[in-house]
């Protein structure tokens, strides 16, 4: 096997660079919640709280008291900021609620670093190309996942903010390689993860239902992922037996003077934009894009899809990437970490068949999209003017493909 020569200078620096930029951002976060007079970061109080509620057999989703008790950890807006998300993701909250709220969210945002290293390293294993030679040159380039997932500029949205989005990517990551190593069942026990957040990914689920329709190893995907959602929803019922109807109560309960309804939201999709153009600004505006995917996805699959078990190196890059075009709800800035799975997909081919052209292409465009996200974070721009990342991630990821697919240009001298 041909020596694989060591990193150069300028990738160690870019390596360093990222790390470095990373535990910046971390200090940034953390002196904020110990050495300020700001608010925590919001979304972890939000989950917090919450876990907090429900640990003490109290509604996680009581508007009124979520807002006295957020006000009581240095949270002071008018409303209190709602866990949406369903019960069985305090099972991932609960046991920082039982900390102290400034020591949770230290390893809050430790586990959630963590994880998205996790997800690159597993994500790059997943992308790997065919070939034991191949696949060992692929892996010590692991160091191109990092760099990616470390500066993609969400990433540091979703650290400093105190969000959850971080273990979608890692069930995500985990799913990749599992089936990969054709092990649906524990492929289906990661793929649970990500219902933490199951609008985000409406597309992707509908693929793995009608696998289970067609194949057995699909079907072992979904028992997988039906029995770790069971047992996650063991924990908050017990804690506290009316978690369900509190959850449903919720979700249809209108407006009130504590809270802001979900309906009341911009969200940075189209579809949110072209509903708060309409008269009356009506909600199911929002679910006719995923109604117009899923049924476009159906027929596709019913009608050309390749025969054989999907290729996910393949699918889920744009399976994600479609999931959050059209999700119905979310896809906030935090969310977008979830791109790092196309990003890292075209990362791997470039390193797999580097073209000049579509190194420097993909790299200054990234670098675009992060330059303007880190640019409106830092102006607090408001959460719908996000709309243009997912698509222009994905247009990117798409440029760069085609770009690696083609051979590089050769100059041939006259007359040679």
């Amino acid at each position: 096997m041909p020596e694989v020569p060591p990193p150069s200078p300028f990738r160690r620096a870019l390596l360093a660079g990222a790390v470095l930029l990373t535990l910046a951002a971390g200090a940034v976060a953390l002196t904020n919640l110990f050495l300020r007079d700001r608010e925590p970061p919001v979304d972890f109080a939000e989950v917090y709280v919450a876990a907090e509620q429900n640990l003490g057999g109290n509604s996680p989703y009581d508007a009124k008291a979520l807002r006295d008790a957020q006000r009581r950890i240095g949270h002071n807006a008018e409303h209190a900021v709602m866990m949406w998300m369903p019960p069985w993701v305090l099972t991932v909250v609960m046991p920082f609620a039982a900390l102290p709220f400034g020591v949770a969210y230290g390893l809050w945002a430790l586990v959630h670093l963590g994880l998205v290293l996790l997800a690159a390293e597993l994500l790059w294993r997943g992308f790997a190309p065919d070939g034991a030679e191949k696949r060992a040159e692929h892996l010590r380039r692991r160091w191109v996942a990092y760099l990616l997932a470390l500066t993609f500029a969400p990433t540091t949205y979703l650290i400093g903010i105190g969000q959850i989005t971080a273990v979608v990517l890692a069930g995500l990551a985990g799913f990749l390689v599992l089936m990969r190593a054709n092990r649906p069942l524990a492929a289906g026990a990661a793929v649970a993860i990500t219902a933490t957040k199951p609008h985000l990914l409406t597309v992707f689920a509908v693929w793995l239902l009608l696998e289970a329709v067609r194949s057995r190893s699909g079907r072992m995907v979904v028992l997988g992922g039906a029995l770790v959602g069971a047992a996650a929803c063991v924990p908050p019922t017990l804690a506290n037996p009316h978690v369900w109807s509190q959850y449903a109560d919720a979700l249809t309960a209108p407006q009130g003077a504590d809270h802001l309804s979900v309906r009341n939201w911009a969200t940075p999709l189209i579809a949110g934009w072209v509903r708060t153009a309409l008269p009356g600004q009506p909600f199911w505006v929002q679910f006719v894009p995923l109604a117009l995917a899923v049924l476009a996805f159906g027929a596709w699959y019913v009608t050309a899809r390749p025969a054989g078990a999907p290729d996910w190196q393949r699918a889920l890059p744009w399976a994600v990437g479609l999931s959050l075009l059209v999700a119905p709800y979310g896809a906030w800035a935090f969310d977008l970490v979830l791109l790092v799975v196309p990003v890292l997909a075209v990362g791997a081919r470039v390193c797999a068949a580097p073209n000049p052209v579509a190194v420097w292409v993909g790299v200054g465009w990234l670098a675009a999209v992060n330059a303007v996200v880190i640019v409106m974070m830092l102006r607090v721009a408001s959460s719908e003017l996000y709309v243009w990342v997912t698509p222009a991630v994905l247009l990117g990821a798409f440029v760069v493909s085609r770009l690696v697919s083609r051979p590089p240009a050769r100059v041939t001298l006259a007359g040679a």
